[in-house]
């Protein structure tokens, strides 16, 4: 085998490796940022009251995720805005993952 040979396999690793480090977690930025207010299943603590309940189907089906997206970015009453805290990837990230629950 010619060392040229392993270039393509080499490449196909290097692609493989940078698209999982790429690969944004919403589940765990939720975990990280949210279920403290929003609890581990999406249902509002005590203290957030009045925030939806993300495991609620009519929510889902009623809320767009560019809503999602805005709130999240932009905050809401108590939520604090995190556009300054979380990329817009990992905004979206999130924002589909409460759709998940």
């Amino acid at each position: 085998m010619s060392k040229y040979a392993a270039v393509p396999i080499l490449l196909l690793f290097a692609f493989l490796v940078a698209a999982a480090t790429d690969e944004i977690n919403g589940e765990a930025i939720y975990k990280a940022r949210c279920k403290v207010c929003h609890g581990e299943d999406g249902v509002p603590k005590s203290f957030a009251k009045g925030s939806a309940a993300f495991n609620d189907e009519a929510w889902k089906e009623a809320t767009d995720l560019e809503a999602i997206e805005k709130v999240v970015a932009e905050g809401r009453k108590r939520m604090p805005a995190f556009q300054s805290k979380l990329t817009p990837e990992e905004i979206k990230a999130v924002s589909v993952y409460l759709k998940t629950l």
